[in-house]
């Protein structure tokens, strides 16, 4: 290879870079069904134990349990993952990431509280519903805004990092 590069070559080169970068972001993001297999585990332990009794309680706890292990267990071990950067998230990032489960709690308990108050039969399951319609609205959301500043990060622009 020469040491002297065309101007169309550093591009396309350039360009090859980005778009392999741009890949092994898009190998890292969370699957959309992670969000909806979350909450749907939530729900069905909600639901035995709005249900009650022993047999309504351990299978919505086994459904959760298997619910969870299994969507954690095929992102973080079934999946093929590329190792990034610390930096690449950069504080945005990771306050997305922590917020969306806030906003889950944060809204779902108390509709649950209030279902209860309300005289509702199910609050449990009524306060998670609200929460798996908020997972698979917001874990969409989330991955969006992650990958966007993943990919103005990898730049140098540095979104979302303190100036």
């Amino acid at each position: 290879m020469s040491d002297n590069l065309r101007p169309d070559e550093a591009a396309r080169a350039l360009d090859e870079v980005r778009q392999r970068q741009a890949n092994v972001i898009e190998a890292t993001m969370i699957p959309a069904w992670f969000y909806g297999a979350v909450g749907a585990s939530n729900v069905a332990l909600a639901v035995g134990l709005d249900v009650g009794g022993t047999v309504a309680v351990a299978t919505g706890a086994v459904l959760f349990g298997l619910g969870i292990a299994g969507s954690v267990g095929w992102v973080t071990i079934g999946a093929q993952r590329a190792q990034l950067r610390n930096d690449l998230l950069g504080p945005l990032g990771i306050l997305a990431i922590v917020a969306l489960p806030a906003l889950v709690v944060g809204v779902s308990v108390p509709v649950g509280f209030a279902a209860e108050a309300a005289g509702w039969r199910y609050p449990a399951t009524a306060g998670t519903l609200v929460g798996l319609v908020l997972m698979l609205v917001g874990g969409p959301v989330l991955n969006r805004l992650l990958r966007r500043i993943m990919l103005a990060n990898r730049t140098g622009s540095r979104l979302g990092a303190p100036r």
